[in-house]
C-alpha cells in the first residue's frame, strides 16, 4: 500500500491479532514473484502459530477457504496541493502561543483543570456562606412572625402585654417630650465634654477598659441573658415542624401503649384467669462476680413479667414476649410440697437491707425437678399481694 498507493484483491481471513497479510489462492498466479514469496512466508508463519495454539488449547476446526475482497487507495493530499506561506506562518504563530501558555502554566503550577477545580471550590464556599446568611435572615423573619401568632403562647403573651403597656405610656405621655428629653441629654453631654477636658481625656484613656467591663457586666447580668433568651426561644418554622413531628410520635406511642395494656388486661382476665400478674425481678446467676452491698454476688436481678394462673407460676423475659406469645422463660407447678419459702442465711448475707423486706421465695415442681426461685417486688403492697396469691394457689 505504501509503495503502490493502492491495493486490490482477495485476502485470507486470519485469527484476531495476526499481523501478517496473505492474498487469496485465486490470484496467486497473477502476482509478481516477490509478492508470491512474501505470501508463502506469511502462510508458513501463520500455520506455525495455529499449530502452537492448537497444542495449547486443543484442536479447533477452522475454515481455511474463507477470503474477503479488499480494495484500498491511499492519497497524499500534500502531494497534490502545497501549503501556502500564510498557512505555514499562521501555524508557527499558533505553535509559539501554545508553547508560551504551557510555559506560564508550568511556572504557576496551575493547569486548566486545576484552575477550574479551584474556581468550583471557591464558588461552592461562597455559595455556602451566602446560604448560611440567608438562612439566618429567614430564621429571624420566621421568629418575628411566630411571635405574633401564638406559636409559643408564653412569649406571645408577654410580647402583647409589653406592647399594651407601651401603648398606654405613649397615650399618657406626649411623644414630643421624649424627643425633648433626648435632645437636652445630648446637649448636656456635649457641654460637659467641652468645658471639662480632663474628664474627657480620662474618658478616652479608660474607654477600652470600661467597654470590656460593660461587656462583662452585660454578659453576667441575668436580666440581659433572660432578655436575649426570650427572643431566641421563639421557634422558627423548622423548629415547629420538628416539635410537632416528635410530639405526634410520642402521642402515637402512648396510644399504642394504652391499647396494648388494654388487650393484655383482657387476655389475663378472660383467657388466662390469672390471680396475679406484674413486673418483678428474678434472681439469676451470672458468669462473672458482681459486688453488691457488702458481699460479692455471683447473681443479679433480671427484669421479668410473671403471672399466677391456677396452680402455676409462669414468667417471661418481659411484657413484649408475653404479648407476642413467646415461650415462657420458666414456670413452677404448685403440686405436693410447694408454696412460700423463707430466706436462707446465705440470702440474708448477700441481700441488702432494702432488698430483704421485698424478696419473696417460691418453691415447687419445675419442668424436671423441684425448683426454688427468689423474686424482688417493687414495694411491700405488691409483695403482700403476691404472697397471698401463692398461698391460695398452693393450698
Amino acid at each position: 500500500l505504501v509503495q503502490e498507493n493502492e491495493i486490490s484483491g482477495w485476502f485470507k481471513l486470519l485469527d484476531v491479532g495476526t499481523k501478517e497479510m496473505i492474498r487469496g489462492n485465486n490470484v496467486d498466479d497473477q502476482l509478481p514473484d516477490n509478492v508470491k514469496m512474501e505470501n508463502d512466508l506469511n502462510r508458513n508463519q501463520v500455520k506455525e502459530d495455529q499449530e502452537e495454539d492448537s497444542h495449547s488449547l486443543g484442536e479447533i476446526s477452522k475454515d481455511e477457504s474463507a477470503e474477503v475482497f479488499l480494495k484500498m487507495k491511499f492519497s497524499n493530499i500534500t502531494s497534490e496541493k502545497q501549503t501556502s506561506d500564510s498557512d505555514q506562518e499562521t501555524s508557527i504563530v499558533i505553535a509559539e502561543e501554545m508553547i508560551r501558555f504551557a510555559s506560564m502554566a508550568s511556572d504557576n503550577k496551575i493547569g486548566m483543570i486545576g484552575s477550574s477545580i479551584n474556581t468550583i471550590n471557591t464558588v461552592r464556599g461562597i455559595g455556602g456562606t451566602i446560604q448560611n446568611h440567608l438562612s439566618s435572615i429567614i430564621d429571624v423573619v420566621e421568629s418575628i412572625r411566630n411571635a405574633f401568632n401564638f406559636s409559643s403562647p408564653f412569649q406571645s403573651t408577654l410580647l402583647f402585654l409589653f406592647l399594651a403597656v407601651l401603648w398606654l405610656v405613649l397615650i399618657l405621655i406626649p411623644t414630643r417630650l421624649f424627643f425633648l428629653f433626648g435632645i437636652i441629654g445630648q446637649y448636656i453631654a456635649t457641654f460637659v465634654a467641652a468645658y471639662f477636658p480632663q474628664k474627657e481625656i480620662e474618658k478616652i484613656i479608660t474607654e477600652e477598659e470600661r467597654f470590656d467591663d460593660e461587656n462583662k457586666e452585660a454578659k453576667d447580668n441575668p436580666f440581659v441573658v433572660k432578655f436575649i433568651n426570650f427572643f431566641r426561644a421563639i421557634p422558627t418554622d423548622e423548629d415547629l415542624r420538628r416539635t410537632y413531628f416528635w410530639e405526634a410520635r410520642r402521642v402515637g406511642e402512648r396510644e399504642r401503649e394504652k391499647l396494648a395494656t388494654k388487650k393484655r388486661t383482657l387476655r389475663l382476665e378472660k383467657l388466662w384467669h390469672t390471680q396475679w400478674s406484674g413486673n418483678i425481678k428474678l434472681k439469676d446467676k451470672i458468669s462473672g462476680a458482681k459486688v453488691g452491698g457488702t458481699s460479692q454476688r455471683s447473681w443479679d436481678w433480671e427484669d421479668i413479667f410473671a403471672i399466677l394462673e391456677g396452680h402455676r407460676f409462669i414468667y417471661w423475659r418481659d411484657v413484649k414476649h408475653f404479648d407476642d406469645g413467646e415461650e415462657p422463660l420458666g414456670q413452677i407447678f404448685f403440686a405436693g410440697h410447694s408454696g412460700l419459702a423463707g430466706l436462707s442465711p446465705l440470702d440474708l448475707r448477700e441481700l441488702t437491707k432494702d432488698e430483704i423486706p421485698l424478696v419473696v421465695s417460691i418453691f415447687g415442681r419445675g419442668v424436671r425437678e423441684q425448683q426454688k426461685i427468689s423474686v424482688l417486688t417493687l414495694n411491700e403492697d405488691e409483695k403482700n399481694q403476691l404472697e397471698d396469691a401463692v398461698m391460695k394457689a398452693a393450698f
